[in-house]
């Protein structure tokens, strides 16, 4: 069933190849990843098949998947926060966090060293924050291998990666989507692999709310396992 789904999503994209550029979808609120799965929203499966857009402008990062961590504790993104977060500018002492974590290296974030660690045993990726003395203060916060796997399951068994360039006329954003891939997952070890060899990252993205009437509450946009476009074929085999 999935390579037919793929057959059609590839057909697809290959007429969107020979379109040109074509107007956004959502005037007002577009951007080239919405219009695109608009464009194929009679294509794509709820799930096992994920497509992501690229601009050449973009960081080289792309993100696999969003998984906020677990703990004791229900809100763990309130606790990173509220323990360990920074003000948010010189003006507003509200807490953020904005922090990409490795498991080969530490990051330094307000005062703590933060890392990531693949623990075999207990079956977890900790998030570790290292104190002054280089010893683990924390370890409350982590991710199942059971969770990342279904996570990584679920709508990443295949990879649609399409290219887009944009521009504007008359305030209207219009895309062309000129070049794509299609990868298919390799086994969940080497996810570990590359959680382990810092080439899948973790990024933490808690925010404030500025306006409206959740001013000063956390505004999670989303804690991501990431992997560089240079490194994909890592994780995934190119198939397309």
């Amino acid at each position: 069933m999935q390579n037919e789904e793929l057959e059609r999503i590839k057909g697809k994209l290959d007429e969107l190849k020979k379109a040109g550029y074509l107007k956004s979808t959502r005037p007002h609120k577009g951007t080239a990843e919405k219009t695109l799965y608009d464009l194929l929203k009679n294509e794509i499966p709820p799930n096992g098949i994920s497509v992501k857009i690229k601009h050449d402008y973009t960081p080289n990062y792309l993100t696999i998947f969003n998984a906020t961590p677990e703990g004791k504790e229900k809100n763990q993104i309130a606790r990173i926060r509220n323990k360990y977060g920074y003000a948010e500018s010189f003006e507003n002492k509200s807490k953020v966090f904005n922090a990409s974590v490795q498991a080969n290296a530490s990051k330094f974030v307000n005062g703590k060293l933060f890392q990531l660690k693949v623990d075999y045993p207990t079956l977890k990726v900790y998030l570790k924050i290292i104190g002054k003395d280089l010893n683990a203060i924390d370890t409350k916060s982590y991710w199942t291998f059971d969770s990342l796997r279904k996570k990584l399951a679920k709508r990443n068994k295949y990879l649609v990666l399409v290219k887009a360039w944009e521009k504007q006329e008359s305030k209207v954003s219009y895309y062309r989507y000129y070049d794509y891939n299609i990868y298919e997952l390799v086994e969940f070890k080497d996810f570990l692999n590359l959680l382990e060899s810092g080439i899948i990252r973790v990024t933490f993205r808690i925010q404030i709310y500025k306006k409206g009437s959740k001013v000063g509450q956390v505004n999670d946009l989303g804690t991501s396992f990431e992997i560089e476009e240079l490194d994909l074929e890592k994780l995934y085999r190119k198939i397309i």
